[in-house]
């Protein structure tokens, strides 16, 4: 869940130093072409599940590859990340912005909240659709946005990621 207050974030910043693993900030390179790596296996992928899967994991090493650049640590809990992505300020408004254009250009229901929670809302979606697709049987998933179309998004997302100084 992503943090609605600033009291909130305050909270699992603190509940999440644990996590924070201290880094080279040169290894950010690292990160990012594990997270290409990733993409790249996710297209060529012939099971939904695994794409979907393999896609989410290149968003997740982006997302630690931009936390390695600007802070020097990086964290292996999801919440974590999100937390110090939102906590330190690391994604530049223009780059909020940027994505939230870009999901409502997905028909993404997102017009009525501000970029930076649409983001971060989307990083949660999307960990929802590969946790569906991960552990769930095939007759009880819920899937409402097929892989191919995850991993196009993730793809834009790293794009602007990437972008990042």
């Amino acid at each position: 869940m992503v943090p609605k207050t600033k009291q909130a974030l305050e909270r699992s910043y603190r509940r999440c130093g644990k996590s924070f693993v201290k880094i080279d900030k040169s290894l950010y390179r690292e990160y990012q072409q594990m997270a290409y790596d990733d993409l790249e296996s996710a297209a060529k992928e012939e099971s939904p599940r695994w794409a979907a899967t393999k896609a989410y994991q290149a968003l997740f090493l982006m997302c630690n590859a931009v936390l390695v650049k600007k802070l020097g640590f990086y964290s292996k809990d999801h919440n974590c990340i999100i937390t110090a992505l939102l906590y330190d300020k690391i994604i530049p408004e223009d780059s909020l912005r940027k994505i939230h254009d870009m999901l409502k250009k997905k028909d993404k229901f997102f017009a009525e909240i501000s970029p930076n929670e649409s983001f971060f809302e989307e990083i949660a979606n999307i960990r929802i659709s590969r946790n569906n697709y991960l552990y769930l049987p095939k007759a009880l998933r819920n899937i409402k946005t097929p892989a191919d179309r995850i991993i196009d998004e993730v793809r834009e997302l790293i794009r602007l990621l990437g972008e990042i100084e």
